[in-house]
């Protein structure tokens, strides 16, 4: 299992941010709190079906494998000399597992007990759905600046990848309109980074 996790952990990233788009695009976006009522939001969490239920568990599995390519990251990162951003890269990819996790959770609850929760707590429960972008902002963050500013001296990522990822950062601390572009943006560089990755560990072992 670890050489297996060795050999192929570059790729987990992409397999795990693949993951995390298709749950959001299988389970739609919670309601908005703020523009329905108490009784729309309940009947929301009632009415969704199965396919729910299978969203919710390929969003763990994304979760874990976001973990393992962060740790592989941070392996590769120490390996060729990087010290202090190679811890950045492992906490990053738990920030967004983290995210995932307590996605994961409240939607079960919901799913699994709205018609039998009061109606605040499903609204509560269903508005923290809403706003629970923070998690991901910070291990988006982390994980494009580390491994963007350690490129020149690891070679695991091509120059103009870095630079993407340093845009991609700076596009994530804009407010919150903005920044919901730059998860867009994080998917598909993470997607370029993890493959680039691969080839250049590999290349190397």
């Amino acid at each position: 299992m670890q050489h297996f996790i060795e050999r192929f952990g570059a790729l987990f990233g992409a397999t795990a941010i693949i993951g995390v788009f298709a749950t959001f695009a299988i389970e739609g976006d919670p309601p908005d709190v703020s523009n329905e009522s108490a009784e729309q939001v309940v009947a929301h969490w009632v009415e969704l079906g199965d396919g729910a239920w299978l969203a919710l568990w390929l969003g763990v599995i994304a979760g874990i494998l976001m973990v393992l390519w962060g740790l592989w990251t941070s392996n590769a990162l120490r390996e060729r000399g990087v010290a202090l951003l190679a811890p950045a890269a492992a906490l990053g990819a738990v920030f967004i597992a983290v995210g995932v996790a307590v996605d994961s959770m409240s939607r079960m609850a919901l799913l699994d007990a709205a018609e039998h929760m009061p109606v605040a707590a499903v609204v509560a429960v269903s508005a923290m759905l809403q706003y629970l972008y923070v998690p991901f902002l910070f291990g988006m963050f982390l994980i494009a600046v580390s491994v963007s500013a350690s490129a020149k001296q690891t070679g695991l990522v091509p120059s103009w990848l870095a630079w993407l990822g340093y845009a991609t950062a700076l596009i994530l601390v804009i407010p919150h309109e903005i920044s919901f572009v730059g998860g867009l943006v994080f998917a598909i560089w993470l997607l370029l980074a993890s493959i680039f990755m691969f080839r250049s560990a590999g290349s190397a072992a």
